[in-house]
């Protein structure tokens, strides 16, 4: 059974909603939602030393009103050694700029840039599941 959890970072309810459900499966064991930055912030701040509380993979939406997904990369990369595990990060964003696409390979952290629509594939790769596996 798959012991991965997963953070969502996206102030679009209805991408919360499309990810519990294409989580039908159990790709991941857990999805926790955030919708603002500091919130996330804080709660990673908070159980640094608990791996346990920890997520294995945040995803991360560039388009968050106010304080943006760029604002949570800039303030991850401070914290982040700070953590007591490893955090794969991808941005997933409706962005299709090559400014941003530029500017996200500067975060030595973030594992992919994928432009929304998110498939299927790409959901079960960073998971850990086999693509082809149904």
């Amino acid at each position: 059974m798959q012991t991965k959890t997963l953070l969502v970072l996206d102030d679009d309810d209805l991408f919360h909603r499309i990810l519990t459900f294409a989580n039908k499966p159990n790709f991941f064991h857990h999805i926790y939602h955030h919708f603002e930055v500091e919130a996330l912030i804080d709660y990673l701040s908070l159980n640094k030393q608990l791996a346990a509380n920890l997520p294995d993979v945040i995803f991360v939406d560039l388009s968050i009103p106010v304080n943006d997904g760029w604002n949570f990369l800039n303030t991850y990369e401070e914290i982040r050694a700070s953590l007591c595990k490893e955090i794969n990060v991808y941005i997933l964003t409706a962005s299709v700029r090559k400014s941003d696409r530029e500017r996200a390979s500067g975060y030595t952290f973030v594992k992919q840039f994928i432009s929304k629509p998110f498939t299927m594939d790409q959901f079960r790769e960073i998971a850990g599941f086999n693509a082809l596996r149904s």
